[in-house]
């Protein structure tokens, strides 16, 4: 599952009741991973303070990580190059937390999408909004293929995995999947991709989702 917007609400606050649920999941047995856009540090962290022991997929797919190996999949220099004709054509600020990131870009939500896809059209990387950033990633990057890597390093196929997130940057995880589900709060769009929407927001449509995949 995702982090941002899915286990936290609008104020990043993750939602106590979602953790507990979570750990109720992991501990009967069932891998549970975080997907995330934010950097490994930031996911690692709160999978290990949270007690979930499945692996760890950063950076958009970009990173995944099971048990202390990592596994790098994604490419920083196309990102690297778009981001410098990027800034050299308008006001782009990165994120306080890309001091950590290794194969993406992440610039401030407020920069302005269309404009940041029209002026990086000509290069071979994906834009995407996660709501509270900007990522400028390989082309071809997204969540699922760290998905596949996970995969691939617990023998399951990604028929056997649910996915739940809240975003642009979480339908191609929540198509790719054997079940896809869309907390309250993502947009339509997103909900539109998914196999299941939730009614209720972030934390408390994680609980319900793990209810409707009979994980409770």
């Amino acid at each position: 599952m995702d982090i941002d917007g899915t286990l936290s609400d609008s104020t990043r606050r993750v939602g106590l009741e979602a953790i507990a649920a979570l750990r109720r999941v992991n501990d009967s047995g069932v891998v549970t991973m975080l997907a995330s856009g934010n950097v490994l540090p930031i996911a690692y962290s709160l999978a290990t303070y949270c007690g979930l022991d499945g692996p760890i997929i950063a950076e958009n797919g970009g990173i995944v990580c099971n048990k202390q190996k990592i596994w790098v999949l994604a490419d920083p220099e196309q990102p690297r190059r778009a981001y410098e004709h990027l800034r050299a054509n308008m006001t782009a600020e990165r994120l306080f937390t890309d001091r950590w990131r290794e194969t993406e870009i992440g610039i401030r939500q407020d920069t302005g999408l269309d404009d940041v896809r029209r002026i990086l059209e000509d290069f071979e990387v994906d834009v995407q909004s996660t709501g509270w950033a900007i990522h400028i990633m390989e082309r071809g990057m997204d969540k699922m293929v760290g998905v596949r890597k996970a995969c691939e390093i617990l023998g399951l196929s990604p028929d056997d995995v649910a996915a739940i997130g809240d975003s642009e940057n979480d339908e191609r995880m929540l198509t790719g999947c054997g079940w896809g589900v869309a907390v309250g709060n993502a947009p339509d769009e997103t909900k539109g991709v998914a196999t299941y929407a939730a009614a209720k927001e972030s934390g408390d449509g994680v609980v319900e989702a793990l209810g409707w995949l009979r994980l409770l």
